[in-house]
């Protein structure tokens, strides 16, 4: 959780971002990949003026400075930064794809980010994102802390940042 923490503070650091507001996290169940402990994960919402692939360029320097190495797809890892929604903005790019091109199947993203985003809607369709989320299972999505488990579980070295920019 002090990871989550951590990054959130450097997204705050970011020449041209505020309003930044950290969603309650949760203990999620990895989806793909080889076996791993459970994730962490919260969502980010922010206002700024930075462009989607700047923000992209900083979301990833942020993972390296917290110990991120990427050495296999959907394997362990220290920190993943997502950007899963832009207000208004639909891009698809090699390297850039807006909304998260799995967004619309991953409720360990959309719930945390629907606590920071609740009227967050596709900017193709209009469509709320709340809707895409009522058709997903969420037995794999617990808020934290989980009294049914032991402290030292909350500690998991892998966790995950969502986050999300509003204009």
């Amino acid at each position: 959780m002090a990871t989550i923490h951590s990054a959130t503070l450097a997204i705050c650091a970011l020449p041209g971002v505020h309003d930044v507001l950290l969603s309650p996290l949760y203990e999620t169940t990895p989806v793909g990949g080889p076996p791993q402990p459970d994730y962490v994960n919260a969502a980010v919402v922010l206002r700024t003026n930075l462009d989607p692939r700047a923000l992209l360029t900083a979301a990833l320097e942020i993972e390296i400075a917290h110990g991120r190495v990427r050495r296999e797809r959907f394997g362990p890892r220290t920190l993943d930064v997502d950007i899963l929604w832009i207000e208004a903005v639909s891009l698809e790019e090699p390297s850039l794809v807006v909304p998260h091109a799995r967004l619309h199947e991953r409720a360990f993203a959309l719930v945390p980010l629907l606590d920071v985003a609740p009227d967050a809607a596709d900017p193709r369709t209009g469509w709320p994102l709340a809707a895409w989320l009522s058709s997903l299972d969420t037995n794999g999505v617990w808020p934290l802390p989980r009294p049914s488990r032991s402290s030292s579980h909350d500690t998991s070295p892998v966790t995950e940042a969502q986050s999300a920019a509003l204009p």
